[in-house]
């Protein structure tokens, strides 16, 4: 499995309560640790048992040491990770809610950053393979999607907003993966619509997740339903990149559409019991459903 996206350092802050009015607020817990959409996946991926390779780029500073080594650890190969001299690391601060895990994130703006990098090292893509996107670095997220076309590799998209480029990638991929929040915004109305008209625009096989209320999937010629887990939720930072992970290895093995969806379920539930975005990857036992997620 290939992953083309982000790779930052998260700040995580457990707070009491989100109060913007507020002049200083205080936090009860906090952790420095790997983040990213395509990087918290791939190391679900990688626990999974699945090979799993990032490619992506961080500055060569001690962040971009920092999260190649937290990569590593978790499985993650790094082979084709860049270490920029140009760009620092990117850091992100996450506030979580200490009442119900809900978060809010403060990040810098990356665009022009990643319309300047260009020419990843694709050799990983092979076939046989799965690749993840997320929409970062778009040009060449481009470029590894219409590489897996030729290669008959299907493509799963993260994509956190509807913004213009991403929404120009989702004719490159074969199993777009969304939050309502995305395709209320990009197609009002009945989310289940959206799912439709992906598939009948861009002949795409699409999940829409609505975190602990499930979501929906096309599958045979109609829109279905899943239902998420239930668990004591401590911090839902990364549960929709464990999804992902989840997901695309069920693809890579070969499971059927709506096993692969209820199993990815199930991992992006595990994610949120603990503080981070790889806090607690769900194991191949609780992926399969043969022990308790919590």
């Amino acid at each position: 499995m290939v992953g083309l996206g982000l790779c930052v350092i998260d700040h995580l802050y457990v707070v009491e309560a989100f109060d913007p009015e507020a002049e200083r607020t205080r936090f009860v817990d906090r952790k420095v640790d790997v983040g990213g959409m395509v990087s918290n996946a791939l190391a679900q991926a990688a626990k999974l048992g699945c090979r799993a390779e990032l490619i992506s780029a961080v500055g060569a500073d001690a962040d971009g040491r920092l999260a190649r080594r937290r990569m590593r650890e978790a499985g993650v190969s790094t082979r084709s990770l860049v270490l920029s001299e140009e760009i620092p690391t990117t850091v992100a601060l996450v506030l979580i809610a200490r009442r119900d895990g809900e978060r809010r994130f403060l990040t810098p703006d990356r665009s022009g950053f990643e319309r300047r990098v260009r020419g990843f090292d694709l050799s990983a893509l092979r076939e046989g393979s799965v690749l993840l996107i997320d929409g970062h670095f778009p040009a060449e997220a481009r470029r590894a999607a219409r590489r897996a076309r030729k290669l008959g590799v299907p493509v799963v998209a993260d994509f956190s907003d509807p913004r213009p480029a991403y929404v120009s990638l989702l004719p490159e991929a074969d199993h777009p993966v969304l939050p309502e929040s995305f395709v209320r915004t990009w197609s009002p109305g009945d989310p289940a619509d959206a799912i439709r008209r992906l598939h009948d625009e861009h002949g795409a096989t699409a999940v829409v997740t609505r975190g602990a209320a499930g979501g929906l999937y096309w599958h045979d010629g109609r829109v279905r339903r899943y239902r998420s887990p239930k668990v004591r939720v401590v911090d839902t930072t990364g549960a929709g990149d464990a999804f992902h992970g989840a997901f695309a290895a069920g693809l890579a093995l070969d499971l059927d559409l709506p096993e692969a969806v209820e199993r990815a379920a199930r991992a992006g539930a595990v994610a949120c019991t603990a503080l981070g975005g790889t806090g607690k990857l769900a194991t191949r036992r609780q992926w399969e459903g043969r022990s308790k997620i919590a």
